[in-house]
């Protein structure tokens, strides 16, 4: 359990690495609650315009392209077994989400589950990354 609590908390990383984890974590965070309010929004007709849309998306992509940049940084700071552990962990996403929401489409076609909805991709990539890199961390560290 602990090799779990340390994997979690970055505790083997270095400082640099912790902070420019951290500016990543906030752009996630900022740039997910941009998108929940741009869907609570757009419930209440919000968007009835074009200036509100196109407004919202600016917004949205440019903090959805902070956030990028931010990782992309983050990555290129890294020391070679910690950047093996991101790598993988993103391959284990994008895989899984892949292969996961295709055969979902699959059954959606065939009218046998529930259509999908866009956060579903993100939350399965979200999660499958995390899960991910815990298991990295406990696996090499």
């Amino acid at each position: 359990m602990n090799k779990i609590i340390d994997a979690i908390a970055c505790k083997n990383l270095p400082p640099r690495d912790i902070k420019n984890a951290n500016i990543v974590n906030i752009w996630a965070l900022i740039w997910a609650a941009t998108l929940a309010l741009n869907s609570y929004l757009s419930e209440f007709d919000w968007f009835s315009s074009t200036l509100p849309t196109l407004s919202a998306l600016v917004i949205h992509a440019t903090i959805g392209i902070a956030m990028i940049l931010a990782y992309k940084r983050f990555l290129k700071q890294l020391d070679e077994l910690e950047r093996k552990i991101q790598l993988d962990a993103l391959a284990l996403s994008v895989g899984l989400t892949i292969v996961g929401f295709s055969s979902y489409s699959i059954l959606e076609k065939a009218a046998m589950v529930p259509d999908l909805k866009p956060y579903h991709l993100i939350v399965v990539l979200a999660l499958t990354y995390s899960v991910g890199i815990i298991f990295g961390r406990i696996r090499y560290r």
